[in-house]
């Protein structure tokens, strides 16, 4: 899977992961299996964690936990469909971010969306990020502030963060 570091018009969901569907990720009625979506959904994260700054290979230092996830599947993808992903940060505080991820195909097609409550973790503990990785989410969230919230939003968090839209 490719994870895209360029840059961003203002005011759009961030596009971070690419990839296409693999025969090891059918089921038996010949689409993306369920577990697939989670797991392009972790790895669009991964790509947002390592654009503010988290170092995976030091990852005990502070990187960011999932503590709850919740997955809207809307459409099929077949063997060989490409793929992309949209990131929102719909929120956020020194601990915890909220993340919105809607999966496309290549036309453009949503396939499914999912909605993730991230934690901030060092050594095995919760903590708070570090400044520089909080400001690279300051940025982000601005960014995208104005955006509309996603359709039912709201699955993962009962009480708003400190910055949210």
């Amino acid at each position: 899977m490719e994870l895209n570091s360029g840059s961003q018009a203002p005011q759009t969901p961030l596009r971070l992961w690419r990839g296409v569907v693999l025969l090891e990720w059918l089921d038996y009625n010949g689409h993306m299996t369920e577990h697939r979506y989670l797991q392009v959904f972790g790895e669009s994260s991964d790509a947002l964690y390592a654009k503010i700054g988290v170092d995976f290979e030091h990852a005990d230092r502070g990187a960011y936990y999932t503590l709850e996830t919740h997955i809207k599947h809307r459409s099929e993808a077949k063997l060989g469909t490409s793929l992309w992903s949209e990131t929102e940060i719909l929120g956020y505080d020194e601990k915890r971010l909220h993340l919105y991820h809607r999966l496309f195909d290549e036309i453009g097609h949503l396939l499914a969306v999912g909605e993730h409550l991230s934690i901030h973790v060092q050594a095995s503990s919760v903590a708070p990020a570090g400044r520089q990785m909080i400001n690279e989410v300051r940025k982000m969230f601005d960014a995208q502030r104005t955006l509309p919230l996603p359709e039912n939003s709201g699955s993962v968090l009962r009480k708003p963060l400190e910055f949210t839209r």
